[in-house]
């Protein structure tokens, strides 16, 4: 994750922070996510279906929650889907455009004449 897209993310979260109980987690910390979203929190993790797209799994236990979660980051509730193995909503969040990644041309360089 660039420097830039994570100081970015970070101050988002921090917004949302003063006003929703959200928290961010790790790919790794996914257990620890769900027991904060069945607590009636608000987790966001790291998404590892898209990780090369920068998009995160956000879970709550309480969908009106999540409802206020989309109104400020302009999400349709709709998004909003009901887990199947756990107590709790879930949607499917990309803040941001990803970054461009500089693409070499293709074929093999000429040489300068």
């Amino acid at each position: 994750m660039s420097i830039e897209f994570s100081a970015k993310l970070n101050q988002l979260l921090e917004a949302l922070q003063k006003e929703l109980p959200i928290k961010f987690f790790g790919l790794l910390e996914i257990p620890e996510a769900v027991t904060w979203a069945e607590r009636g929190g608000i987790a966001v993790h790291e998404n590892f279906h898209t990780r090369r797209r920068y998009s995160y799994h956000v879970i709550s236990a309480s969908r009106e929650r999540l409802e206020e979660f989309c109104r400020k980051v302009n999400l349709p509730p709709e998004n909003i889907r009901a887990s199947e193995f756990y107590r709790f909503w879930h949607l499917t969040w990309i803040p941001f455009d990803p970054p461009l990644k500089k693409r070499r041309p293709r074929g093999r360089p000429r040489k300068n004449p």
